[in-house]
């Protein structure tokens, strides 16, 4: 396992919870006047430390307030969704790590 992959797992999770806090502070502005709901994309950039991610601010496909609460309720939900894929990926590796770990023990 290379240990670049767990640090993209990582940089996906921070991605993920900040795109988590942005549909928040949507959801709680929707009724303001003249409000513009944003959202957050995970942006894949090449360094030279190789593939690395960032969060991509941008403004939300959504008007008006119930536009905004839709859109807000469905974001919320697919973040959900890649938060907890993220976080069994996570999970799963460090399972990998403690049983390498473990074998070399012995």
């Amino acid at each position: 396992m290379v240990d670049g992959s767990f640090a993209l797992v990582e940089q996906g999770l921070q991605v993920a919870q900040l795109r988590g806090r942005v549909l928040a502070e949507d959801a709680a502005n929707a009724r303001s006047p003249g409000f513009v709901a944003r959202d957050v994309d995970p942006a894949p950039e090449l360094t030279d430390r190789g593939l690395e991610f960032a969060a991509a601010l941008h403004t939300a496909p959504a008007a008006g307030e119930s536009g905004t609460i839709e859109f807000t309720m469905g974001a919320t939900a697919e973040n959900s969704l890649r938060f907890r894929a993220l976080a069994d990926q996570e999970r799963a590796m460090l399972r990998e790590y403690r049983t390498v770990a473990d074998e070399a023990r012995r």
